[in-house]
């Protein structure tokens, strides 16, 4: 019953707090519980038990179950048994079947085999009267259904008949594709192509061409191969792994090009002197030109037929730039091939090639996904000089920037940050990397040149922080140096260019995570940014400068502190107001050096930094004159009241313009300045019990003693 104290208290207000007739009330009482337990065991039975209980409904309920599952049972029984004589007698008209479906689909196969072969011949037959009656359009329609049925017919097993068709789409792509291009051919000439920009302006004379120009050309675009295997793609293109994405251009861009190709295979091949390996902008920028000039012309007259046959009209200025890619890519690969061994004139092609693609992609509208120049960049041999290149020019820029006599120059005083000029060269260097890698079409390769990025950036911060830079008088702006660039790290790595190198790393590991039992395997998706571990290492070279600045801060101090430390500690006198306290003599210069080495700090770090110095030279400051005034001289009353007022009345100050709160960055000393002070009822909470018995020590009154309780 104790631990039901409502059942106590129910008793204890029934039977009351009497004794008079204490027992007759407790059998009175007994009866109710008797009662009620009565009630209860007739509510229970009455659930339980009778034939309309609860109870005995669910056990009915569950036997009618019970027999409906056995009679179920019974009938699947029953059909299995069915089923089974059922099988047995139809085994023999099963097999009949069978065979006759077999018969059946082995005579649909040979029909449909016989029906297509049909359809091919007819149709070929058809397009021979047809051509030879004048009637194209038809012809064209005929070879446009043999098309489609080859592609149809791609996956049949049947092998021979699928090579037939394709002989026979062979044989009618030639005789078309030539029949339509000696047509276009002839027009062209009769345009006088490639005309010049005087020409293109006089559209009196050019429209006249124009409808035959677009019938021709669709009729050349509607009898290209399924594949787009063009024959009349150069041996060199069909053999050049580097070209395979060039092979897509339709035959009327085809034929446009070949005035140009013959044009820069003259001029820019062989002995000509407008082939000069060190100059690649010649060709690169006639290119451009080409491009520039005839770009209009192509979407207006071309764009058009490509509407009719599915495509975007200005999907022809891009198959006529890739047709005009194809002779830069040719031309590319064999000059980078030859001077890789030449440092100036390989990097000069590079940077000629970089620069063409941005112009491509900025000024045309060229698309990222289409084929690419930079692809002859990214060949394993070329790209591994490419990158090495890049790696030491890196180095030597990198060492200009150090040996200029105004790297530490600040350009920009921000509160969040200075910028010197030595931290703006070598970010330049860094985002004009970017700049030119962000084109590349694979991750894999951005992440080498990020590769690169990274121990650039960690090679310049050991030539920063390496050395004696205790001693340095820039030390300062090293520090702001290491902060800027830190600061723009981290802004660098929530832009998108490096956010997707990010997840592709992340990619990457989870591919070798997922293919290695090793526990041990680095896990990227807690990672901020691709540059979080150059970012800890300037954190880690920021501290450093840090805790150099304020030492050298401190060794002023200290310098200047000597007599301070000297004073007469144990023979001054007592104050009998603070209020008329005035500073020690000797620590008058002390204060004032460490305020104006504090103050000098505020001006010339950012805001962000200084909140991060002072409090490292207010918990320097405060171990001072802890161990090195307080525990190391003797105090009578009077100089422990002039230590106290020191720290409270000039030292406290000093960082209370910085925050609300000073006494926290220095509550150590404080504690021990009253301690020392023996402030009735007070009792140190930081100081421990064997540093609180070192001060008392410092004492010269004798006879005193601390509650530590």
């Amino acid at each position: 019953m104790a631990n039901n104290p409502p059942d106590l208290v129910a008793i204890n207000e029934e039977l009351g707090d009497s004794f008079d007739d204490l027992i007759n009330r407790c059998g009175a009482y007994k009866q109710v519980l008797l009662k009620k337990k009565h009630d209860i065991a007739d509510k229970i039975n009455s659930q339980v038990v009778g034939p309309n209980s609860n109870m005995v409904k669910t056990l009915n309920k569950v036997q009618e179950e019970r027999l409906a599952i056995v009679s179920l049972r019974k009938e699947v029984e029953q059909l299995k048994s069915k089923y089974a004589r059922f099988k047995k007698e139809t085994e023999s008209i099963r097999t009949v079947f069978q065979k006759l479906i077999e018969d059946l689909k082995y005579k649909c196969n040979r029909m449909t085999y016989f029906t297509c072969l049909q359809c091919i011949t007819s149709r070929s037959n058809k397009m021979r009267t047809d051509l030879m009656s004048k009637r194209e359009t038809e012809a064209v329609k005929s070879y446009t259904i043999l098309c489609e049925l080859s592609l149809a017919m791609s996956s049949s097993p049947s092998k021979h008949l699928v090579s037939y068709i394709t002989r026979v789409i062979n044989y009618w792509h030639s005789i078309l594709e030539t029949f339509y291009s000696e047509d276009f051919e002839i027009t062209l000439k009769q345009m006088n192509w490639p005309f010049t920009m005087s020409e293109i302006t006089d559209n009196a004379k050019l429209n006249n061409f124009k409808q035959q120009f677009q019938r021709l050309a669709n009729m050349l675009i509607k009898v290209q191969l399924p594949k787009n295997d063009y024959s009349e793609i150069s041996e060199q293109l069909q053999t050049a792994q580097l070209l395979e994405h060039y092979s897509h251009v339709p035959s009327p861009i085809i034929m446009l090009l070949v005035p140009f190709r013959k044009r820069f295979f003259y001029h820019f091949t062989g002995k000509k002197q407008t082939n000069k390996p060190d100059k690649p902008e010649w060709f690169l920028s006639r290119v451009l030109s080409w491009i520039r000039d005839y770009r209009t012309f192509v979407v207006e007259w071309l764009g058009p037929v490509y509407t009719e046959n599915g495509k975007r009209a200005i999907d022809s200025q891009h198959d006529f730039i890739i047709g005009l890619l194809q002779f830069v890519v040719i031309k590319l690969d064999s000059d980078l091939s030859h001077f890789q061994l030449e440092d100036v004139v390989f990097s000069h092609i590079v940077d000629e090639t970089l620069a063409f693609e941005h112009e491509l992609r900025k000024v045309y509208n060229y698309p990222n996904d289409y084929p690419s120049v930079t692809e002859v960049l990214t060949q394993a041999q070329i790209f591994f000089k490419w990158i090495n290149m890049e790696r030491k020019y890196a180095h030597i820029k990198m060492d200009e920037i150090i040996q200029n006599k105004e790297q530490w120059k600040i350009l920009v005083y921000d509160s969040q940050y200075c910028m010197t000029v030595c931290a703006d060269s070598f970010l330049t260097l860094l985002n004009t990397m970017s700049d030119r890698y962000s084109i590349l079409r694979q991750p894999r390769h951005k992440l080498q040149f990020l590769k690169l990025q990274t121990d650039l950036l960690e090679e310049f911060r050991q030539n920063i922080i390496d050395g004696d830079i205790e001693s340095n008088e820039h030390l300062s702006e090293m520090l702001c140096t290491l902060h800027y660039i830190s600061y723009t790290l981290y802004n660098w790595g929530t832009n998108m260019h490096f956010l997707s190198l990010l997840n592709y790393k992340c990619e990457l590991e989870n591919e070798v995570r997922s293919r290695s039992e090793s526990e041990f395997t680095e896990v990227l998706e807690t990672a901020d940014t691709v540059f979080d571990d150059s970012i800890r290492l300037y954190n880690l070279g920021i501290d450093n400068l840090l805790n150099c600045l304020t030492e050298n801060i401190m060794t002023k101090v200290k310098y200047i502190s000597k007599q301070y430390k000297r004073d007469r500690w144990h023979i001054m006198d007592s104050l009998i107001d603070e209020n008329k306290y005035s500073i020690t003599d000797s620590g008058w210069v002390m204060y004032e050096t460490f305020t104006e080495n504090l103050n000098t700090l505020n001006k010339s770090l950012p805001t962000s930094l200084f909140n991060k110095c002072w409090p490292i030279l207010a918990t320097k400051m405060s171990t001072f004159l802890f161990n090195e005034v307080l525990l190391a001289n003797m105090f009578n009353r009077g100089g422990a009241q002039h230590f106290l007022c020191d720290v409270r009345y000039k030292l406290l100050p000093i960082f209370s313009k910085y925050t609300a709160k000073p006494s926290i960055y220095i509550e150590r000393l404080l504690e021990a300045c009253r301690v020392l002070n023996f402030e009735p009822n007070f009792k140190p909470v930081i100081l421990k019990r064997n540093e609180v018995s070192e001060i008392l020590l410092r004492r010269i009154e004798h006879g005193n003693a601390l509650e530590l309780g």
